[in-house]
C-alpha cells in the first residue's frame, strides 16, 4: 500500500515538473519573439538613420559643389568684365565662357582628370598645384549668354520698346517653315494668327488691359473661364516660365521659340551674342533698307543669310559694333573671301580651321541695312547678362548613374549695382536669380 503510494506521489510529481517546463518554454519563445522584433525595429531604425545621414551629408557636399561651381563662374565672369572687355580693341570679341568646357575638369573633376588635364599641358604635375580637383564628387559649369534673346518684360516698357518688341515677334514667327503651328488649334483649341499669337504675349505682359493693335477692345482670351482660371499679369514676370499662361503656349510653340525669350537685360538684343538664325534674320528683316529686297520677301534666301551670319564665328568674324555687322549682311560671300586672305591687301589672317570650313558654305546674297534702323533694335558691344548652370554629382549606382545630383542655375546681371559696400572692388556685378534643383 505505502508503496503504492509513493509511485503515485512520484507520478504526480512528474506531471507537475512537466507542466512548468511547458510554460518557461513558451514564457522563453514568447520573450525571443519579442527580442527579435525590438531588434529588427532597432535594426532598420540603424539603418534608416544612417541612410538618411549619408544622405543628409552627400546632399550638402553636393550643395558645396554647386556653390563653387557658381563662385568659378562668377570669378570667370568678372576676368571677362574687367580684363577681356576692357580690351576689346586689341583682342577682339573673345569670350571665355566660350573655353570653359576646356579646363573645367582640372577645377571640378576627379584626381583622374586632373592627371589628364596636366598630360595635356605637358606633363605639369598637377599635384603640386593646390586647388584643383575635389576631393569627391565633381562639377561642370557651363556659361551662356542672355543678351542674345528677347525680353518679355519690354511688353511693360515704353513705347518704343513695345513696338520694338512686336516686330521682333513677328519676325520671329515669320517663317513659312511655322504655317502649321498657326493653321492647327493650340492645346486649348485657340485657333489664332501669327499676330494673335503676338498680340496674346504682350497683352499678359503690358501695363494696360486694352488689346494689342485693336482700340476699344478689351484683353479676353479665356483665361477666367479655364477650370483653374486666372487673369493676365499685366505686369513684369519673374522667369520666362509664366509665359505657358499665355494664350498659344503650349509645348509645340514652346519647343520652337521658347528658347528665344527672357525676362532679363535690356530691350536691344546684343549682335554679337545671337546665335540662332531666326532671331538674325528677324534682325535683318527689321533694319532692311528697302523693305522690298528680295532677300527679305524671300524666305528661303532670308534663312540662308541668317544661317551664314550664325556661323560667322566660327569663320573667325567677331561683330564689335553695329557697322561691322551692317557690312558683313551686305556681303557676306566679299568679307569671307576677305578673312582668307582675298582682299585688296591680301593680309587678312583666317582663323584656324576657316579655310576649310569656308569651302563648304554656298553663296548667299546680302542685304543693305538701315544703321538707323539697326540701332532701334539691335546693339553691340560686352555681354550684359550671363547664364550659369552649375551640375554637381558625387558616387556612381550600379547602372553607372550619379547617386547624388543636383543643379544650380543663376543669372549674373554685371550691370547692378552692388549695395555691399564692404567690397567696394565689386561695386557691379550680382546674382538676379538663383535656383537649386
Amino acid at each position: 500500500m505505502a508503496r503504492s503510494e509513493g509511485h503515485k506521489a512520484r507520478k504526480r510529481e512528474g506531471k507537475t515538473s512537466v507542466r512548468e517546463r511547458g510554460i518557461a518554454l513558451v514564457i522563453v519563445m514568447s520573450f525571443l519573439t519579442v527580442l527579435v522584433g525590438l531588434v529588427a525595429e532597432y535594426s532598420t531604425n540603424s539603418t534608416v538613420n544612417f541612410v538618411s545621414a549619408v544622405n543628409a551629408r552627400e546632399a550638402m557636399r553636393v550643395q558645396f559643389l554647386n556653390r563653387s561651381g557658381a563662385n568659378l563662374a562668377e570669378l570667370i565672369i568678372r576676368v571677362q568684365t574687367d580684363v577681356m572687355d576692357k580690351n576689346r580693341q586689341l583682342i577682339g570679341d573673345i569670350q571665355l565662357a566660350d573655353y570653359t568646357g576646356l579646363f573645367m575638369g582640372a577645377f571640378g573633376g576627379s584626381a583622374q582628370e586632373v592627371k589628364d588635364m596636366s598630360a595635356m599641358l605637358g606633363g605639369i604635375d598637377g599635384d603640386s598645384i593646390k586647388g584643383l580637383g575635389v576631393g569627391a564628387g565633381q562639377f561642370d559649369v557651363a556659361i551662356t549668354t542672355e543678351d542674345g534673346k528677347l525680353n518679355m518684360n519690354c511688353a511693360n516698357g515704353s513705347e518704343s520698346s513695345r513696338k520694338n518688341l512686336r516686330t521682333q515677334l513677328q519676325a520671329l514667327f515669320f517663317f513659312q517653315a511655322y504655317d502649321p503651328i498657326f493653321e492647327k488649334p493650340d492645346a486649348n483649341g485657340w485657333n489664332r494668327t501669327r499676330e494673335e499669337q503676338v498680340s496674346a504675349l504682350m497683352d499678359y505682359i503690358d501695363k494696360d488691359t486694352a488689346k494689342s493693335e485693336q482700340r476699344g477692345a478689351s484683353e479676353d482670351y479665356g483665361y477666367e473661364g479655364l477650370d483653374d482660371k486666372y487673369k493676365a499679369k499685366n505686369n513684369y514676370i519673374d522667369t520666362v516660365s509664366e509665359l505657358a499662361l499665355v494664350a498659344g503656349v503650349d509645348d509645340r510653340f514652346w519647343t520652337l521659340f521658347g528658347s528665344q525669350f527672357t525676362v532679363y537685360g535690356d530691350c536691344k538684343v546684343n549682335i554679337g551674342a545671337i546665335q540662332d538664325p531666326r532671331l538674325i534674320a528677324a534682325v535683318i528683316s527689321l533694319s532692311s533698307k528697302n523693305e522690298e529686297d528680295p532677300v527679305i520677301r524671300d524666305p528661303q534666301k532670308l534663312w540662308k543669310l541668317a544661317k551664314r551670319v550664325s556661323e560667322a564665328r566660327s569663320f573667325g568674324v567677331y561683330f564689335d559694333d553695329l557697322n561691322a555687322f551692317a557690312d558683313y549682311v551686305k556681303d557676306p560671300d566679299g568679307a569671307l573671301q576677305s578673312l582668307l586672305g582675298g582682299g585688296e591687301d591680301g593680309t587678312k589672317t583666317p582663323a584656324p580651321g576657316a579655310a576649310a570650313a569656308a569651302q563648304s558654305v554656298e553663296p548667299v546674297e546680302g542685304v543693305e541695312l538701315d544703321p538707323q534702323k539697326l540701332g532701334q533694335v539691335a546693339s553691340s558691344g560686352p555681354r550684359r547678362l550671363y547664364r550659369v548652370e552649375v551640375t554637381s554629382s558625387i558616387g556612381v549606382d550600379t547602372q553607372g548613374e550619379p547617386r547624388f545630383s543636383r543643379k544650380l542655375v543663376g543669372i549674373w546681371d554685371t550691370q547692378v549695382q552692388n549695395q555691399n559696400m564692404r567690397t567696394p572692388d565689386y561695386r557691379r556685378g550680382a546674382w538676379v536669380f538663383w535656383r537649386e534643383e
